[in-house]
């Protein structure tokens, strides 16, 4: 992972230098004050999809982004150690939606629902789509529910958690596990790319998930101990198991 340590910062340079106004809170006559919290939303859920009809208010900080392209026109928040995933639907959210920054989410119109264990708002899925929800699909969408609160960025600290402590309700949020080893199950190259299995000195397993067109995906996955960061997410399929989506290759670190 070191190797692309300079690749990173040279992105991080480039998009430093994207002047955005997109998003930037204007007030536009909207209540701005968040009227329950990710938490509360989350507790709404009772595992059916659902369309909002009132005028619901959270707020949160931005724990990813789609620069490392491994979360594909998506951006997930978090408050108070509980987190949702707002499927945009539009390219270069980083630009305007670096990590760290607040933001404040209209939830009126928009369709809650989870996928795999990640609460999740969009537009309501097309008839037979097979997925939760749809992307909201073009820069107006966003802008009209998802708005920058200032312009203060402040640090993702992810959650510091052992394997046994993991839980569904976390899903979402960005968790940081130490002492980890890859342990591979079978003879495909060991690269990031796609689902590989990590286990502590106790046994306990967790996987990370990394898209096959992620920039970082045909890095080699280290053979040291090493901490992994990224969003929870629980595959019930199966036995069930937890995954950590990684952010970008800084999310492994030895």
């Amino acid at each position: 992972m070191r190797p692309l340590t300079t690749i990173c910062a040279a992105a991080l340079l480039l998009a430093g230098c994207y002047d955005s106004r997109f998003g930037e809170p204007n007030g536009g006559g909207r209540d701005q004050v968040a009227t329950e919290t990710i938490a509360q939303l989350r507790a709404r859920y009772a595992g059916t999809p659902f369309t909002i009809t009132s005028g619901i208010v959270v707020t949160g900080t931005v724990t990813s982004n789609d620069l490392a392209e491994n979360f594909y026109r998506t951006l997930c928040i978090e408050d108070a150690e509980a987190g949702l995933e707002v499927m945009a639907g539009i390219d270069h959210l980083h630009n305007d939606f670096p990590t760290g920054c607040r933001v404040i989410l209209y939830l009126e119109g928009l369709t809650l629902a989870e996928s795999r264990g990640v609460l999740q708002v969009g537009r309501p899925p097309a008839a037979g789509s097979g997925y939760a929800t749809d992307y909201l699909g073009s820069r107006a969408a966003l802008s009209a529910v998802l708005v920058r609160n200032g312009e203060t960025l402040l640090a993702a600290t992810p959650a510091l958690l052992t394997l046994p402590a993991l839980s569904q309700g976390q899903c979402g949020t960005l968790v940081r596990i130490d002492g980890l080893r890859y342990t591979p199950e079978d003879l495909s190259p060991a690269t990031w790319a796609g689902y590989k299995r990590f286990t502590d000195t106790n046994g306990n397993t967790v996987y990370t998930y990394v898209r096959p067109y992620a920039r970082f995906a045909d890095a080699e996955v280290p053979a040291a101990t090493l901490s992994l960061t990224g969003i929870l997410q629980y595959d019930a399929a199966g036995d069930g198991r937890y995954i950590l989506k990684l952010r970008d290759e800084n999310d492994c670190l030895y």
